[in-house]
């Protein structure tokens, strides 16, 4: 059941005051009633109205100026003009100004009716919009909060990736000097804890560097170059040889004989690829196995890693894609790592106007298959926050 329309009423003749009064107190209406302009805007201010019926020749305060008064103070609110019929030329400047209806005199009860119906609906759909602009307010709060928090979140990325960067090359320096024997001879304990060590920082160095990606997201700057496609895998299959051994687990290579080159920036696709395989080694079965199969297409190459491993249930499958997410989330889970390798492998084939796709059975197996253009394409912008096992 629609509420009663609270209306206001303005125009100094009594009479139309009285015979307007009448009709809408009849269906319900509560009413005020303002004989001029400077009046009616005194009590709208006071107390506003569902409706305002007002006539357009009034002294002090003409209804056109009235209205523009009014909209000021309420956009929506609904505004009726009475006008003498036939003439209706001032009703229809009135409506360019923002009236949403107009009462031809001598008063029509059903045309009155009907503006009635009118003005009820308009002010049912009102304050549904009143409800969702303090919705979309609190929403707009909250994005905005959002994204300071996210700005913060970059600047301590950015702030934390430095100060670990500087240290970290110095480091490096160090270890491998010593590793090359260049200080001096090291015994075979010697030699065994620099390799821990050596892994150990080759580790945080490779999280270093996918932070500073994740974090610079589309701006990152491909540099293309010619790539030779099996140059490439064998250097990503040699880097974790060492961890697959660990575990015996086989890693299969399957190349063209001919050698086969791309335009591509060359550390990113090295990158993707230490990240697949890394993944199909981490997520695989003690004496399990990795196939790497590179596959060409006129336009471009693709390289597919299969693994013989835990595979990924198909309600994750697409979850992998987020960042810092592993399908296994134990406190205490088994593979180590920070959920941000396939999150920068996807990014880093879309970037280069390719694609990284995933299909995968729990129990069976993964496989991942990178699509690269053969020739430089496009920059394409990265998809925020994606990726990761």
């Amino acid at each position: 059941m629609p509420q009663p329309l609270n209306i206001l009423i303005v125009d100094d003749e009594p009479k139309i005051c009285q015979i307007l009064s009448q009709i809408l107190a009849a269906r319900g209406c509560t009413i005020r009633v303002a004989h001029d302009g400077l009046e009616a805007l005194g009590l709208f201010r006071q107390q506003p109205a569902d409706v305002v019926i007002t006539d357009l020749k009034m002294p002090k305060l003409t209804g056109v100026e009235l209205l523009r008064e009014l909209k000021r103070l309420d956009p929506l609110l609904n505004v009726v003009v009475i006008t003498s019929f036939p003439s209706v030329e001032g009703a229809v400047e009135a409506m360019q100004q923002g009236a949403c209806d107009f009462i031809t005199k001598p008063f029509d009860i059903v045309q009155i009716q009907a503006i009635l119906y009118r003005c009820q609906q308009r002010l049912s759909l009102t304050r549904q919009l009143r409800t969702t602009g303090e919705g979309m307010l609190k929403l707009e709060e909250l994005n905005r909060r959002l994204a300071e928090l996210n700005d913060l979140k970059s600047q301590f990325l950015a702030s934390i990736s430095h100060e670990i960067n500087t240290p970290l090359c110095l480091m490096g320096e160090w270890i491998y000097l010593i590793s090359d024997r260049t200080l001096g001879q090291l015994s075979g304990d010697q030699q065994h804890a620099m390799d821990v060590l050596i892994g150990a920082y080759e580790r945080l160095r490779l999280l270093l560097q996918q932070l500073i990606d994740l974090m610079h997201g589309s701006d990152i700057v491909l540099h293309y170059q010619p790539v030779v496609i099996q140059e490439l895998v064998q250097q990503a299959v040699a880097t974790v040889m060492p961890k697959a051994s660990t575990r015996s687990i086989t890693l299969t290579t399957h190349l063209p004989e001919a050698p086969l080159t791309i335009e591509a920036d060359r550390l990113r696709c090295l990158s993707t690829l230490e990240y697949l395989l890394d993944n199909a080694v981490k997520f695989n079965h003690e004496h399990g196995r990795v196939d790497i199969e590179v596959l060409t297409t006129p336009d471009a190459v693709q390289i597919s890693v299969r693994d013989s491993g835990i595979g990924i249930p198909t309600s994750e499958q697409e979850k992998v894609f987020a960042a810092f997410y592993q399908v296994d989330r134990r406190l205490n889970r088994n593979y180590e790592g920070a959920g941000i390798g396939l999150t920068l492998a996807r990014r880093y084939a879309e970037m280069h106007g390719g694609s990284l796709t995933l299909a995968s059975e729990p129990g069976r197996g993964t496989i991942v298959t990178v699509a690269i253009p053969r020739h430089a394409a496009a920059p394409t912008p990265a998809k925020p926050q994606t990726a990761g096992f």
